[in-house]
């Protein structure tokens, strides 16, 4: 499949796919996006399959998502590349960098270790299921149903992104939730060792977040000898929102160093 995506910057510059987490999309690397390409980044945000605008498809998993990262540089006839993902995609990005070496010139992961976690949330994105969206005139109409089965407001908030006028006027879900649950177990899994990435390596940790932990590193040296950690203060999971510039930045220099960019 070819991916949905929005670019942003020249095809003059050096290319980089940004990959969003589960339940999200291109959409959430927007500012993020903007503000590199003002340094010489061709960046490339991205809908991952059964997310966004992106086909949909009943199989789901880190193969097969690097698999569609790579056919979509093919169409964009792009050799190499850097890839930037977080959580979900920043396991999409270690497993491009793993599959096809070759073609990945550096990778940024944001807040996520490449082993394997408890799967969490799947009671809440199966609910959206439950929702019946044909009565529904207005998002906040949705919001007010979704509170039954999940009552964190930031989390509804996050999941109502997913929700979208169609053409007739009614509201629909632009995700694949069937296609999502029926392939959880593979989202939470880790990334499939036994295989060495050489090339720069940035993880970039939220110091309030516990996804990324010291005794991660050994799996993450196996995996990515070349790697580096850097940790932002005061920011959770969600590192490249609830602190843009400071990631920003950190993803700046790293692109700018690993790409050898000048920053005159």
């Amino acid at each position: 499949m070819i991916l949905n995506y929005k670019e942003y910057g020249s095809d003059r510059f050096r290319a980089v796919f940004f990959l969003h987490g589960l339940l999200g999309s291109s959409d959430n690397w927007g500012s993020t996006c903007r503000a590199l390409s003002e340094y010489g980044f061709r960046c490339i945000a991205v809908d991952q399959r059964n997310h966004g605008s992106s086909p949909h498809s009943p199989e789901m998993n880190y193969p097969l998502m690097a698999e569609d990262l790579v056919k979509l540089a093919d169409a964009l006839k792009l050799e190499r590349f850097s890839v930037a993902g977080h959580s979900m995609g920043g396991k999409t990005a270690m497993e491009a960098a793993l599959g096809y070496p070759d073609r990945i010139d550096s990778v940024i992961v944001a807040d996520i270790a490449p082993i394997q976690y408890k799967p969490a949330y799947i009671d809440y994105i199966d609910s959206l299921k439950q929702i019946d969206l044909s009565g529904i005139k207005r998002r906040s109409d949705a919001d007010s149903l979704l509170a039954e089965y999940v009552p964190d407001r930031h989390l509804r908030m996050f999941f109502l992104t997913n929700l979208r006028r169609s053409d007739d006027g009614r509201f629909k879900w632009r995700i694949n939730i069937d296609g999502i649950t029926g392939n959880y177990e593979n989202i939470w899994q880790a990334v499939d060792g036994g295989r060495v990435y050489n090339g720069p390596v940035l993880f970039i940790k939220g110091g309030n977040s516990g996804f990324i932990q010291d005794k991660n590193r050994d799996i993450i040296r196996q995996l990515f000898p070349s790697y580096t950690i850097k940790v932002i203060d005061g920011a959770g999971h969600w590192i490249h929102s609830e602190k843009p510039a400071e990631f920003r930045e950190e993803v700046r220099r790293f692109l700018a160093d690993t790409l050898q960019i000048s920053e005159s």
